[in-house]
């Protein structure tokens, strides 16, 4: 470094400064000038240092950004597949929905079909049987069309409509389901009784007294059960069980001994017992 702009410019001033002085300063202006040198070398160092430091975060960020943008890319297009996927898989099931409907329908009607040839074939093969299996099937059939209320009572009341309405086999339907129903209800009692009644009117005797067989043996208490019990006397004397129609009419007289049956009962055991009158010789 020159030092001679520095000694004549002290030479020139005014103020006078001794050799050591100046030696000094000059010194001293030689240090700092190597300290400043050393301090600008020490910032270049840590410039760079953080520069370098700056360039690998910018780096580290530029990767992160890259990798939020390929996770944010993913997302969208993960969504968007999803959101295909729902779709197709909604259409799917919404095309599923219509076939089930259809097949359903179709089975719908091959049901609707079957009960109707299976109608067609039970009426045939009622009428093949006979009359009274004719009826039968009528009268179920009938039946069916009818629509029951959930009342008790008025669904007993309309059995009893029917029977009066002159469609026994129909009543006996409703009697029979109402049983079915409501099998420990008092009017039970009358629901069998009546449905003795309509067999018996029907010439199906065993049936009948199975009806009435029910009043006795489940409603014993019954205001039914004395005529029930009479009842099946003569439905077993139709069938030609004269001994034990007369052991039934023996037993209702001992149970029920101050009825309305019993009386009847009486007489009838009169009237079997009595002697068959010979028929007079012919000439």
């Amino acid at each position: 470094m020159r030092r001679t702009p520095i000694l004549l410019l002290l030479a020139g001033s005014a103020c006078w400064v001794p050799i050591e002085r100046g030696n000094e300063m000059e010194t001293r202006i030689t240090r700092l000038e190597e300290e400043n040198a050393v301090s600008e070398k020490q910032l270049g160092e840590q410039r760079a240092v953080l520069r370098e430091r700056i360039a690998t975060v910018d780096q580290k960020i530029a990767e992160v950004q890259k990798k939020l943008d390929e996770l944010n890319a993913t997302a969208h297009r993960t969504g968007a597949d999803l959101a295909v996927n729902q779709d197709r898989l909604q259409d799917a099931v919404t095309r599923q929905k219509g076939q089930v409907e259809e097949v359903q329908h179709r089975l719908d009607e091959l049901n609707q079909a079957v009960a109707a040839l299976k109608t067609d074939v039970d009426g045939r093969f009622a009428a093949l049987k006979g009359a009274g299996a004719l009826d039968e099937w009528e009268a179920r059939k009938k039946a069916g069309d009818i629509k029951r209320p959930a009342d008790k009572g008025a669904f007993f009341a309309l059995a009893q409509k029917q029977e009066q309405g002159g469609e026994a086999g129909v009543a006996r339907q409703l009697y029979e389901e109402w049983v079915r129903k409501w099998p420990t209800d008092p009017r039970a009692a009358d629901a069998w009784f009546r449905i003795g009644e309509i067999r018996l009117g029907e010439k199906r005797y065993r049936e009948a007294i199975l009806a009435y067989g029910k009043v006795a043996q489940d409603f014993p208490r019954s205001d039914k059960a004395p005529d029930a019990t009479y009842r099946t006397a003569e439905a077993m004397l139709a069938l030609d069980l004269k001994d034990d129609a007369k052991a039934i009419l023996r037993e209702l007289v001992a149970r029920h001994p101050k009825t309305e049956a019993a009386r009847r009962a009486r007489a009838r055991l009169a009237e079997l017992s009595a002697p068959a009158r010979k028929k007079p010789a012919k000439k």
